[in-house]
């Protein structure tokens, strides 16, 4: 298990890196009024992404054990073209997205979202060689495309993002596919619509969740581009981003866990087990990366962004307690998922979003008096607290599952004894 832990946060780490690559080519290519564009395409791109997951999505992690393989994924496709043609549209129809831009948002939606459906079934086998592999791939295409068009073809406008973009998912969806199809045998249509009933009873609950979390995340934007602008919004979205680089290994050791879980028959007490260990790792982690991320000066982000994001160092201020607390609260969110109980951490994040948009709107008459530094200053802020309320949800659910003790959270020696034997194993394991 800590052998997959580690080849999941390699592949994070370099996932991270080459995506700070993007980062450092947008930042220094297209101001910061670029990268506030780019940071909306990509919220719409993901939450088409979401929706067209309402059926299918990340509770194929759960299904496919369970079902027909076939059925499952016939569905997910299905539904995820028809979501993304009929959210393209609505998104143009409310001016949510410019004419300029809808092609390369429906195009990039339809291939991420089928994309992301292979990831998911690579996943629920475990495979998680496959799954890191494309995980790297992707973005080292979307990299390596990038880097053609604005240093070579000097092609120095969003165009160039959002098209290599596209191109990465595009290949991504297609090999994967290969491997995919590999898997699956034609075992006809018989009952799938029943199967339909249930692929979106497990999907509706997961998506709600995941659709009320990224607006908890990203509804910020919204806010920023109406009462601020673009260009706060650039310098808003790279503090974020690195700020959100710390949740590399959480988001790394709860897919593991919800995999693990998935798959152990129920098994609540070897589950509590694994997901303790995860979450005191996590704690640790989170609480180390973002008192390095305060350390850094501000002018290194001028350095390595452009001398306008300096002042991004005040959003990673404003998010560092945030962060660490939903570091933790992604491993206590997928306990309940590996039992497909999607319910609470549906109630969680919408108890998150509910913080965010409440103390947003309430204070729209208030930001017309601040500068735009100001605004998303105290929208990180907000945005911090949403995590906490979301996290206090989960954790109160998950003690009154587990039946556990608040002394069993106290970090002591035996954990760490624990992560020492299992780390002997591994490298044992790579020197036979």
């Amino acid at each position: 298990m800590i052998k997959k832990v580690i080849g999941t946060f390699g592949t994070r780490i370099v996932c991270t890196l080459l995506t700070l690559g993007v980062v450092v080519i947008n930042s220094n290519s297209f101001g910061s009024d670029g990268v506030g564009i780019i940071g909306l395409f990509v919220l719409n791109v993901t939450i088409l992404q979401i929706v067209g997951c309402f059926v299918g999505g990340p509770s194929l992690i759960y299904m496919l054990p369970r079902y027909d393989n076939f059925r499952l994924l016939f569905l997910s496709y299905f539904f995820s073209f028809l979501t993304t043609v009929l959210g393209t549209f609505l998104l143009y129809t409310f001016h949510l997205v410019s004419s300029e831009y809808v092609l390369c948002l429906f195009f990039s939606s339809f291939f991420v979202a089928f994309f992301y459906i292979n990831s998911f079934f690579l996943l629920s086998q475990e495979n998680f060689k496959l799954y890191n592999f494309f995980a790297i791939f992707q973005i080292l295409i979307h990299l390596g495309i990038l880097a053609l068009f604005v240093f070579l073809l000097k092609i120095v406008n969003v165009y160039a993002y959002m098209t290599a973009y596209c191109i990465s998912h595009l290949l991504s969806f297609s090999i994967s596919f290969y491997f995919v199809a590999k898997k699956v045998r034609y075992n006809g249509f018989d009952g799938i619509f029943q199967l339909l009933k249930k692929m979106f009873q497990y999907g509706f609950l997961i998506q709600i969740a995941n659709l009320a979390q990224l607006l908890n995340y990203r509804f910020s934007y919204y806010m920023i581009k109406f009462a601020a602008g673009l260009k706060p919004l650039g310098l808003f979205d790279i503090g974020t981003k690195l700020s959100e680089a710390v949740w590399i290994l959480p988001k790394s050791a709860a897919m593991v866990q919800l995999a693990r879980i998935s798959n152990c028959k129920d098994d609540k007490v070897y589950a509590k087990k694994i997901t303790l260990s995860f979450l005191k790792l996590v704690f640790i982690f989170a609480l180390a990366a973002v008192f390095l991320l305060y350390c850094i000066p501000a002018q290194w982000l001028g350095w390595i962004f452009g001398s306008e994001f300096i002042e991004s160092k005040k959003i990673i201020y404003a998010l560092g307690c945030g962060i660490i607390v939903f570091s933790c609260n992604a491993i206590l969110a997928h306990y309940f998922s590996g039992f497909g109980n999607y319910k609470i951490n549906t109630i969680g994040s919408l108890i998150g979003l509910a913080i965010t948009v409440g103390l947003s709107l309430s204070l729209i008459p208030w930001f017309h008096a601040l500068s735009g530094l100001d605004i998303i200053f105290i929208i990180g802020l907000i945005t911090s607290l949403s995590y906490t309320g979301s996290s206090a949800y989960s954790l109160i659910c998950f003690v009154k599952d587990t039946n556990l003790k608040i002394s069993e959270l106290k970090i002591n020696r035996q954990d760490f004894l624990i992560i020492k034997t299992e780390l002997k194993k591994l490298l044992k394991i790579k020197t036979l």
